[in-house]
């Protein structure tokens, strides 16, 4: 039993007076990586000083600010995009930062005395490479809302690969009640952007939320989401190579995901998408193996391949640009979007050209909002509800 001393008693009421003049939403709460809610501070008074409540509340006037407790730290900023903001040290060791943001996601790096730290009390996702923290500001909209309706089941998989050499790993979701369903379900696979992994459609994306609301209201068809790491490595030449995203989902993912997965294997009950870097990998392979899949998702993406070559890659489009009018009535989707502020919109448009000078139909949404998780989770929202209805 632990005894709580005269320190900790003031700091409970204390806490008590701070949460009661904040007001946190509750509502806008999803769940993240390591923790499926929000880290709760725990009274350990008897082991070390207790700390206020910290992470992302709001003001009455629905303002959001930001409290941590950083002992003897001289320096914290916050880094959101190309901005830097200062946090004031309104208590000792207690620092807060008011925030004129509006509601949606952001990529964020806190730094302390000119380090930056990873905060358990924000959200955690991967970017850049490595774990980091990001933002939600509330309200959520809608489609991303945690709502009392079925939920689906994640699973971690862990194989190995004949392409790279190495156990590779991807994350497979099946929507509510797939063991009981009698027929095989439609498969989407579906990718990250650069500096990515294979979990950031579920933490950062809430891709299983979006997907379970619109099946709730029977706006998408139930259907099983392979999320892989397309951070590939190997073959004759070391070093990040994500040209082979193609032989590793032919040799590798697709069969893996057949064997243990009750998913079709007809390419109309398959899809392919991805988010920028990703979207490449998705035209890479939906392209040049048009007998794979029927249905393509490019967001803030890009028909052709623009890393790791000088020009414009286009070699895997050869087969369609060769004869535009069977890619047309082969493919049943090719669904194309980006954000009007996205850094890469020039080549947006130029591939809107090509679409025309071919002729290849497509559907095409643009966005308010730059290269972030805003413009893709409205892209896959768009894109899952257009996926594996029977007409055409």
């Amino acid at each position: 039993m632990l005894h709580l001393n005269r320190n900790a008693l003031e700091h409970m009421e204390k806490q008590e007076k701070w949460e009661g003049a904040t007001q946190e939403r509750t509502g806008d709460l999803q769940d993240q990586a390591l923790a499926f809610h929000r880290p709760q501070p725990l009274l350990l008074a008897a082991i070390r000083p207790p700390a206020p409540a910290q992470g992302v509340f709001y003001r009455e006037d629905g303002k959001p600010f930001l409290r941590l407790w950083l002992k003897r730290a001289c320096d914290v900023e916050l880094s959101v995009g190309r901005e830097k903001y200062i946090f004031m040290e309104v208590e000792r060791d207690v620092w807060e930062l008011t925030l004129d943001l509006e509601p949606g996601y952001y990529d964020a790096s806190l730094i302390v005395d000119g380090v930056e730290v990873l905060s358990p009390w924000f959200p955690i996702g991967y970017g850049g490479g490595h774990p980091k923290n990001f933002l939600e500001i509330g309200p959520a909209e809608d489609f991303l809302e945690r709502k009392d309706v079925p939920r689906g089941k994640l699973c971690h998989e862990y194989f190995w690969s004949e392409v790279t050499g190495r156990e590779e790993t991807c994350l497979v979701y099946l929507p509510p009640a797939a063991q009981r369903m009698q027929e095989p379900l439609p498969v989407l696979y579906l990718q990250h952007g650069y500096g990515e992994n294979e979990t950031c459609w579920v933490w950062q994306g809430r891709i299983c939320t979006i997907l379970e609301n619109l099946l709730a209201k029977g706006r998408a068809k139930p259907m099983i989401i392979v999320m892989a790491d397309g951070t590939l490595a190997g073959g004759e030449k070391s070093g990040f190579r994500h040209q082979l995203y193609p032989d590793f989902l032919k040799k590798d993912l697709l069969p893996f995901v057949e064997r243990n997965y009750p998913v079709r294997t007809d390419r109309e009950g398959r899809a392919v998408a991805g988010l920028s870097m990703g979207s490449m990998q998705a035209a890479m392979v939906a392209f040049s193996c048009p007998e794979l899949f029927a249905w393509i998702g490019l967001f803030s993406g890009f028909l052709r391949n623009y890393i790791g070559v000088e020009e414009a890659d286009e070699s895997h489009l050869r087969k369609a640009l060769q004869n535009p009018e069977e890619f047309a009535n082969q493919n049943r989707l090719l669904f194309r979007s980006i954000g009007k502020q996205d850094v890469f919109f020039r080549f947006f448009l130029e591939e809107d050209q090509l679409c025309s000078d071919y002729g290849f139909p497509c559907v095409r949404r643009i966005y308010e909002g730059g290269h972030d998780w805003n413009v893709w989770r409205r892209s896959a929202c768009d894109f899952l509800q257009l996926l594996f209805w029977e007409e055409k």
